[in-house]
């Protein structure tokens, strides 16, 4: 069974779409931008992250997916905790268990209360299972926001490195702009670049990975939102091409 298990993935979450009571917290805004919103207290949060991705989208023995199931709550009305778990499909293989996520995200106060609005995200990962735990990573994030009306701004400064190497930390940064046209239809347009670590760092270098994300987002339910858009490679270092959408669902 192979893309079957997507199409059932999608169904899920369609079903829960449709049976959930409507709930007050924020949706995620932005593909790859982390936002600054985080669920209130005793709120839970579904997301399925999908992507399909293209290296070269003329030869498809070369495509595959990954898909990010998440589960996030809030602790306070400014902390969250979630967890994820990651698995991954090609062309030679069914679904596998990729990876599972623990993160957190503080924000410091209500929206619009400071200048820009601040908060911070801190993420381990466990690609391989305890019995290998050089492998496992932590990942932080300063997440800047600011709405303007119609209009609203993102940027995530964000430091990736080992545990258990000594390695230097590795750095990217995304950023993006959305404008939202009615409360259930909103248009995005993101970037993301990785830099590099402290001996290589800089922007826009040839080994360096670079991607403009235009997007849609909607709300088919009132407790519900999905994203959808292509990541388009702007370096021979980026696929080519992904499809990345996000489903979003309020408990």
């Amino acid at each position: 069974m192979k893309m079957n298990w997507w199409m059932v993935s999608l169904v899920m979450a369609a079903v829960i779409v449709g049976q959930t009571p409507a709930a007050s917290a924020h949706m995620r805004d932005y593909l790859v931008n982390e936002g600054y919103y985080t669920a209130k207290k005793g709120e839970v949060e579904f997301e399925l992250h999908t992507d399909y991705n293209m290296p070269e989208p003329d030869q498809d023995s070369t495509h595959n997916i990954k898909q990010q199931y998440e589960l996030e709550y809030g602790l306070t009305n400014h902390l969250q905790l979630a967890y994820y778990e990651v698995a991954t499909w090609n062309r030679q293989n069914d679904f596998q268990r990729d990876s599972l996520k623990v993160e957190t995200k503080y924000r410091f106060v209500e929206s619009g209360e400071w200048p820009v609005d601040l908060a911070l995200y801190a993420e381990y990962k466990n690609p391989n299972g305890r019995d290998e735990t050089a492998s496992d990573e932590m990942e932080g994030k300063l997440i800047l926001a600011k709405n303007f009306g119609r209009w609203s701004a993102v940027f995530n400064w964000v430091m990736e490195r080992k545990i258990g190497e000594h390695e230097s930390w590795q750095m990217e940064y995304t950023a993006g702009g959305g404008y939202i046209v009615n409360p259930k239809l909103r248009f995005n347009l993101e970037v993301k670049e990785t830099l590099g670590d402290v001996h290589e760092f800089g922007i826009r270098r040839k080994a360096h990975e670079l991607q403009l994300i235009p997007s849609i987002g909607f709300n088919p339910t009132a407790n519900s939102r999905v994203l959808i858009g292509p990541a388009i490679g702007l370096t021979h270092a980026t696929d080519d091409l992904q499809i990345k959408s996000i489903v979003s669902v309020e408990f």
